[in-house]
């Protein structure tokens, strides 16, 4: 599969996530959304953001649409590990987040390889 292919499934991944995240942040700043709600809509937008990403990568593969999702939440886990490992240490709540990601994204490449036919 095509470099290329992957750095728009990040895009397809990245796009929403960082919009998302930016609504659900100005709703917060205004007092709309509580400290508890923002938890479980952190985990939506990641939910939706893995979907569309390897919901794209699948679309584009030509068979194997869970290899390919797993590949994409590989680079995807790697910058967020990345990231922790700058930021904080690794607990587990961190690894069962990393696990969703994973599952999200193969689910979501296998759903776009199934439409695609």
């Amino acid at each position: 599969m095509k470099l290329i292919n992957y750095i728009k499934g990040i895009l397809f991944f990245l796009v929403p996530f960082i919009v998302l995240l930016f609504i659900i942040t100005i709703f917060y700043y205004f007092d709309l959304l509580s400290n508890q709600s923002i938890k479980y809509f952190k985990i939506i937008i990641l939910l939706l953001s893995c979907l569309s990403g390897g919901f794209y990568i699948g679309r584009k593969s030509q068979n194997k649409g869970y290899l390919n999702g797993i590949i994409l939440s590989g680079i995807i886990l790697a910058c967020f590990f990345l990231i922790n490992l700058f930021l904080g240490d690794l607990k587990w709540q961190v690894i069962i987040y990393y696990l969703i990601i994973v599952i999200t994204t193969t689910i979501g490449s296998m759903i776009g390889i199934n439409q695609k036919k």
